[in-house]
Order: structure tokens, then sequence, then C-alpha cells
């Protein structure tokens, strides 16, 4: 009996240790709980000690100490011992998550095996992206405008098969995202529907963010797809915020919210975001956070040295939650440390002006970056890993760094040969990866009028007048994330046309559109551009004055190593006193128009 109470006391300690969260806590309730089961405890105890196994899975998988074989043992004797599959659920898809980290495709696969278990089966060999797109037009017209308020006024879902159900389409929608699948907007239409027909609950929250998401990626319906995100977070505080707002914000904040607000104003919630996905031991949105998080930072221009120490930072603590595999003690392998930390980690590194063969010193190995959680270690092999595995989402980022990265060191023909790839892999395959093609497109622009004047090749002028087309239509939608971007291809365009006065006007603007709205990376582009530009039409003094200002962009970025590509132009061009005589505040303030001026000369454009 003594035996039996402590093992009680153990679990309920365990249970309290979870929602504090304390999983290190949990782990070590639960293990001294299972302890004090006597030998056949699964037909004399069943109920005991299935809520200590229940536990131990939990903690060990979400603890940053989490043995990962002790976790392997307890899934496996839930599984033997589990009267029924509802017994098993939890545990199940704890099992599910594992899977996802090292297979997607088999995490699918076991996911939609337990949809049939639970008696819901989801047919999806019968559905393409028109059937799906169609089903999602059908729901946004459901419950256009006002008709929103339905959702949230409805009864709560009672049925606790249904809500099970709920749960796995939910990890559906983040394997299908990840594979960059339309079948993420059919299933979220699901979630809808079932919502509607038999009450929320708390996963309809992540159903109403992931069917925004989709109404923003799929329809472009920018309008609709932030109302949505609205009742979304509305929901949200209608049950656990602080469990569910790692999957809410992932996705509103990395998709929706981006088209409305300013870059910059996303960063904070996708880090309270990460913050609490290790808090309460959510492992898949930790990493989903973390590489919308990273990749925002790097575009609106966070400083490269406090980026690095980030990534760094996040390396570390993501790699605790991976082990070795059980049957060879070979490493698992981390996606977001392969694929998303390490290309974005050797991009800063050489943009700082560190060992330009993207290889990381042996020191750094062991003090900063975890190269024993990687096994590519170089962009180009990450890249080809990608390209070979289908990964179109880790694919598509890598190539968005390797776009910029090429462009502001001017190997011309290296970033031509990424928005190649990308025209290759995307665009000629309809595949709508809305946020993360803005860059490659920004960048297109300008390396596409810069070989359209080189080479006057008709595919080159098609591409950039495209991304001015594309650039121009997002520009409405956000002054403040894409207004210094079109400037600046318009810049290059009506250089491209020999439209001399224009282009000066666009070049000017869209610094001080840069510097306006905190892109100090775009600001020192475009001045480096203008600087070109200037010199190419014989106005030195202001060239001059603007490779300065560039030079001082990048630095102030960390860009150190631009910046030292830039001051050898300079030096070239100009000889050895130019950067002492230069006078760096001219490009800023006697060449840029005052901010009146500077809207009636946009207005005289038009």
């Amino acid at each position: 009996k003594q035996r039996a109470l402590f093992a009680e006391l153990n679990s309920r300690a365990a249970s309290k240790a979870i929602r504090v969260p304390d999983f290190a806590g949990a782990v070590k309730y639960a293990e001294n709980g299972i302890t004090f089961l006597r030998e056949g405890c699964w037909e004399a105890q069943y109920s005991l000690s299935l809520r200590l196994y229940e536990t131990a899975v939990l903690s060990h998988f979400s603890s940053l100490a989490g043995d990962r074989d002790v976790l392997t043992k307890r899934i496996n004797a839930v599984f033997e011992h589990a009267k029924d599959f509802s017994d098993q659920f939890k545990t199940h898809c704890v099992w599910i998550k594992l899977w996802s980290m090292k297979d997607l495709t088999k995490a699918i696969g076991e996911s939609l095996h337990a949809l049939e278990r639970l008696g819901e089966p989801l047919d999806l060999t019968q559905i393409d992206s028109h059937k799906s797109r169609d089903e999602l037009i059908k729901r946004r017209d459901q419950f256009a405008g006002d008709r929103k308020k339905k959702f949230l006024s409805s009864n709560r879902l009672s049925d606790e098969n249904k809500v099970r159900v709920m749960k796995i389409y939910s990890s559906l929608i983040v394997y299908y995202h990840q594979q960059k699948s339309f079948l993420t907007s059919y299933i979220s239409c699901q979630m809808i529907k079932m919502s509607m027909d038999h009450g929320h609950c708390e996963h309809s929250a992540y159903g109403a963010a992931a069917f925004a998401c989709s109404l923003v990626n799929v329809l472009d319906d920018i309008d609709e797809g932030s109302d949505w995100g609205g009742t979304a977070l509305s929901l949200m505080n209608m049950y656990d915020k602080d469990v569910l707002m790692p999957s809410i914000h992932g996705s509103l904040y990395g998709i929706v919210f981006i088209w409305k607000e300013p870059i910059q104003a996303t960063l904070e919630p996708l880090a309270r975001g990460i913050r609490l996905s290790y808090a309460t031991g959510n492992v898949e949105f930790a990493m989903v956070n973390t590489i919308y998080y990273i990749s925002r930072s790097f575009n609106c221009g966070k400083n490269i040295r406090v980026l690095t120490t980030e990534v760094e930072a996040l390396a570390r603590q993501h790699r605790n939650n991976f082990g070795n595999d059980a049957s060879s003690d070979t490493p698992v392998y981390s996606p977001l440390l392969q694929f998303y930390l390490t290309p974005l980690y050797n991009v800063l590194r050489v943009l700082k002006g560190e060992n330009n063969d993207q290889s990381p010193s042996s020191e750094e190995e062991e003090t900063s970056f975890p190269l024993d959680r990687v096994k590519f270690v170089n962009n180009d092999d990450i890249l080809k890993v990608t390209q070979k595995t289908d990964q179109l989402a880790c694919f598509h980022t890598i190539l968005s760094y390797e776009t910029a990265s090429a462009f502001m060191f001017r190997d011309m023909d290296n970033a031509q040969r990424c928005t190649d790839l990308y025209h290759e892999k995307f665009v000629t395959k309809d595949l709508r990866l809305m946020y993360t093609a803005i860059y490659i497109v920004f960048y297109e622009g300008l390396i596409s009028f810069y070989f359209t004047r080189l080479t006057g090749e008709e595919i080159c002028r098609i591409r950039a007048e495209n991304a001015y087309s594309q650039m121009r239509e997002w520009s409405a939608r956000s002054e403040w994330n894409f207004e210094n971007k079109l400037l600046l291809i318009e810049a290059e365009l009506y250089y491209t046309r020999n439209n001399y006065d224009k282009a000066s006007l666009c070049y000017e603007a869209s610094i001080k559109s840069a510097r306006d709205h905190k892109f100090i990376h775009e600001e020192a582009i475009a001045n480096e551009l203008a600087g070109n530009f200037f010199y190419e039409t014989g106005l030195l003094l202001k060239a001059e004055s603007f490779y300065a200002h560039s030079i001082k962009c990048y630095k102030k970025w960390g860009a150190f190593a631009v910046a030292r590509r830039v001051e050898s132009i300079v030096l070239k061009r100009f000889g050895a006193d130019s950067m002492q005589l230069c006078p760096f505040d001219y490009a800023v303030s006697s060449i840029l128009p005052s901010e009146e001026n500077s809207s009636k000369k946009r207005q005289s454009q038009n």
C-alpha cells in the first residue's frame, strides 16, 4: 500500500510540475513514481500506470534534459499495455512528433492512420490543388465579413473523439506546410467546418490561424486573412493562451500580419512564441517560430553581430531536444539546425568577413555553433540536399539568403544562377511562397535590370519588369515594408531606359524610405547602386558621396566584408585620399530632397 501511495503522490507531483511547467522536475517525479509500481502494474494499477507513463513520455520529450532512450522505452510500454487507442492517443501524438523531426512522410502517414483509428478517416487521394482552392473559396465566402462572429459564439466541442481529430488535423497542417503542400489549405477548411458543425475547441484557434494563412498564401486575400487572424487571436484568449500562443503567433506573425504591419513589429510576438514553445514543451512550434524569427530579423536588417549571437543561442538551445538514435548511437539531426540556422549562420559570417569558405573553425564548433548536430556544413551542400529531397521550404529560404549575399558581394553570375533556380523550382510550378518570395523578387529585379543593361537579353528585361510589377502590388499593401524596395527597382528601371532624371529621384527617394523605415541594409544597397549610377553618368562628386554613405550603412549593419568591397571600389575609382575627403553627410542632407520636395517630385513622376 505504501508503494502505491508513493507512486500516486509522485504522479500528482509530476502533473503539477508539467502545469508550471517544469519538465525536468516532471521527469524526476514520473520516473520515481514508476519505480514504486509493482510487478504486473498494468493489470493491477492500470490507471495509475497509464498516468505515470504518459507523464514520463511528455516530460522526457519536452525537457531539454530528457533521455531519448528512456522516452522510447516508455512509449513502447504504453503501446504494448494500453487497452485502446484513446488510452494510447497522447503517447501516440508524441511518437508522431518524434517521427516529424527526421521523416515527415512517416509522420504524415502515421497521422492519417491515427484518424482511421479514431473513426474519422481523411481520404486525400482525390484532392488536388484545384479542389483545395475551391474548398477554400467556399469556406471564405460562407463566413465573410461579420459572419465570422458565429465562429466565436458557437458552443464548445464536447465530443472528446472529435477533439482528438482536431489535434491530428493541427499536426497535419504543420507537416504539410513544411512540404509546401496545398493540402494545408484543405485541412484548415476541414477544421473550420468541424468547429462550426460541432463546436470549437482549443485546436480550433490554430485551425482559424491556418485558414487565415491559406487565404493570404493561396487566394491572395489579405483583408479576409487579417480578419481571420483577429478571430484566431480572440479564440486563443478563450483557452490557455500560453499553450496556444506558439502555434498562433508562428502562423499569424510569420505569414499573415506581415503584409500590413511593419516587419520589425512581428519580431517580439515571434520571440515570445519561441520562449513559450520551450516553456510548454512544444518543440514543433519552437522550430516554426524560430524559422520565422531569424528570417524576419535578417530581412529587417537587424545588426549582424546581434543576430549572429541570437542564432548561436537558439542553435545551442534547440540541439538539447535531440539525442542519439538508440539503435546506433548516432546523432539525430535537427532539421532546424541543419536547414535553417546553419545556412543563415554561414551567410552572416561571410557578410562579417569571417572565413569565406563558410566553415566555422574548430574553436567555434565547441563554443559557438553546435556542429555536432549538423551533417552538412557548407551552404552549397545543404542547398543540394534540400533540392534532392524536395524540401521546398528549406530550399527557398536558403536560396533567398544566397541570392542576397551574392548580390551584395556583386557576384552577379552566381546571383543570376540563384534567380534561375527560383524560376525553375517555384515560378514555373506555380507554387505560392508569398512571404519568402518577396526578397528573391526584390533582388531579382535588381539583378535582371543589371543584366538587361549588360546583355540586352529579352528574358532579363521580362523578369525585371515582372519583378517591378509584383513589387508595385505588394507596396500598395504596406508602404512601410515595400516602398523603398519598389523605389529602388524603379530607379534601376529608369536607369535602364536612360531616363536619368527620374532614376536620380528614385534612388534618392529609396534611400530616404529605407532610412525612415529602419532598413539599414537596404539603405546601404540603395546608396551603393546610386553611387554606381552617378559614377556611370559622370556625376563623380555625387557618386563618391553615395559610396561613402553606403560604406557607413554596411558597417552599421555589421557587414564589414561588404563595406570593404565598396571601399576598394572607391579607392580604385577616386584614389587613396577619397575616403578622407568625401563628405559623408552630403549624401544624406544635400542630395536627398526634403520631405516636401520629395513628395512633389514623386507626384511629378505620376
